[in-house]
């Protein structure tokens, strides 16, 4: 069920940057979404601010949920962005409610908050005031060098919360960006990015993810991109193999065979032509090789980290004397 009511629609931008992509603004009825099973304390709700995402990831997983919507998996995830342009008032109105107080927040699962849209529309600096004001600790993960423009707001917020701001990385190459990320910053730039969080006194992480099987999982590459990750300033890594809805699996395979040389689109095809991911046994091993070496510098697991740093939990409420 939609949560939002339809306000406009309007199409080709009146930047190039834009050009071919349609933008859905909507009133969101609500921002916060309890997760199944959270724990008190633990991340335990998300919230985004856009659906769809113009970065046009060909494996993203979050295409399914666009075609609930009606909008498309393929190319209308990219070109057909919804945008909830009240997102800053609704979240403020619900932490003042005491939402999510006590818990982390986690923004972003179902796109990236900073992607080519966030430009025009520049909803994240009210999102980030609003988290600041009340106090709650949040992490979200990017792909976008945009995320810069905010490093003020960011460092603000983390004067009043634990938070942890993640860059994605899934390969150094910036070939396998090219070929399944076409629309991102390039890897050195995500690197800068988390050597610029540092600087300014941000908890920075790394989603190494997704690891591409054939193209970006080799162990020496994957040791490359851990010790990259901590020399820029990383406090965590986190692994994530890639899996690949039944829903997208045909046009994927197609992106990868105009994307790739022939050989390592075959390699794809056969590991996923009838699968939504690799064996466990192969994927076990790489998130294990990753864990190990972030280990050697020093660097805890994800979660890990953020039960190192419990949000601040609201003052019991005294009860109401006996008359």
């Amino acid at each position: 069920m939609m949560r939002w009511e339809h306000l406009a629609t309007e199409a080709d931008g009146v930047s190039a940057d834009f050009r071919g992509i349609t933008f859905h603004e909507v009133a969101a009825r609500s921002m916060l979404n309890r997760m199944r099973g959270a724990t008190k304390g633990g991340v335990a709700w998300t919230f985004n601010p856009y659906r769809g995402c113009s970065h046009a990831c060909t494996y993203c997983l979050a295409r399914d949920g666009h075609d609930h919507l009606g909008l498309g998996i393929t190319t209308g995830f990219s070109s057909q962005i919804v945008v909830k342009t009240n997102a800053a008032e609704i979240l403020d109105s619900e932490l003042r409610r005491g939402r999510a107080r006590g818990d982390w927040v986690m923004m972003g699962v179902a796109t990236d908050c900073y992607q080519r849209a966030e430009g025009r529309f520049t909803l994240m600096p009210g999102i980030l005031r609003a988290l600041a004001a009340h106090r709650i600790s949040f992490t979200t993960a990017t792909k976008s060098a945009l995320l810069s423009r905010d490093l003020d707001l960011f460092a603000e917020a983390a004067e009043s919360a634990p938070i942890l701001v993640m860059t994605s990385i899934g390969s150094l190459d910036d070939r396998v960006r090219r070929a399944f990320e076409p629309a991102t910053a390039p890897p050195r730039a995500r690197l800068e990015l988390v050597r610029r969080l540092t600087e300014a006194g941000i908890p920075a992480g790394v989603l190494i993810a997704p690891v591409i099987p054939h193209a970006g999982d080799r162990p020496a590459d994957l040791d490359a991109l851990v010790d990259a990750c901590a020399a820029a300033g990383a406090v965590t890594v986190w692994p994530d193999i890639m899996r690949v809805s039944p829903a997208i699996r045909p046009w994927f395979l197609q992106q990868a065979a105009d994307a790739l040389p022939r050989h390592l689109h075959q390699q794809l095809a056969a590991s996923y032509g009838t699968r939504r991911a690799m064996p466990a046994q192969t994927s076990t091993a790489s998130s294990a090789h990753i864990h190990a070496r972030a280990a050697h510098n020093g660097l805890p697991a994800w979660q890990d980290y953020i039960r190192a740093h419990p949000p601040h939990q609201p003052p019991e409420q005294l009860p109401l004397p006996l008359t």
